[in-house]
């Protein structure tokens, strides 16, 4: 494995939507991350070292980022309140309905607050590294390595180091193999890789 320091960043944020937020659902008519509060995963592409801008009032993300932005892999899901425990005592694998989304803005690894717009506002859950384990149009699979627990969340048991048995790993996937919208259902699998 490579130093934690070397591996691309992630964050889990917490939306509170605002008055102006409206989101595309799925053809199916599911209403993935369509209530009051979401959490939005967000994942710096391995290789992309720039960095985000932590004050930055707008903090806009992009619908069609240009090629030159720096962008961060985006998925959306429901809270999960299984979280609460942690990893290591989950007897089953996590698995809830997501939304691949436009990538966003790579200020969003470490911004907080309103998004303007109506939009609402976020917050960190939880943030750190991660290592990629697969990568393809249809599947997205990462080691997450947490390096800053969250201010009075949950997830401070999930940071692991070499003395614990556990790891979280994160899979999204399309069943159907198909990603050619920009927004669409996938699914979001957590589980436990455990030292054997």
């Amino acid at each position: 494995m490579q130093s934690i320091d070397t591996l691309p960043r992630f964050t889990i944020l917490i939306h509170a939507v605002g008055h102006g937020f409206a989101r595309q659902q799925p053809s199916d008519g599911s209403r993935v991350a369509a209530g009051p509060v979401h959490w939005d995963w967000l994942f710096q592409p391995p290789g992309d070292r720039s960095s985000g801008r932590a004050g930055d009032a707008c903090a806009d993300h992009l619908e069609h980022p240009s090629k030159s932005a720096a962008t961060l892999w985006t998925w959306a899901t429901d809270p999960l309140p299984e979280l609460d425990k942690p990893p290591a005592s989950w007897m089953d694998r996590i698995i809830t309905p997501a939304l691949r989304l436009a990538d966003h803005r790579e200020r969003y690894l470490d911004f907080e607050g309103d998004i303007g717009a109506g939009r609402g506002s976020v917050r960190q859950l939880a943030r750190g590294r991660y290592e990629l384990i697969r990568h393809t149009a249809s599947c997205f699979e990462a080691r997450l390595q947490w390096t800053s627990p969250p201010a009075g969340g949950s997830p401070v048991e999930w940071r692991h180091g070499p003395d614990t048995d556990a790891r979280v790993v994160v899979r999204f996937s399309r069943a159907d193999g198909e990603a050619s919208e920009s927004c669409h259902a996938w699914t979001a699998t957590l589980f436990c890789e455990r030292d054997t």
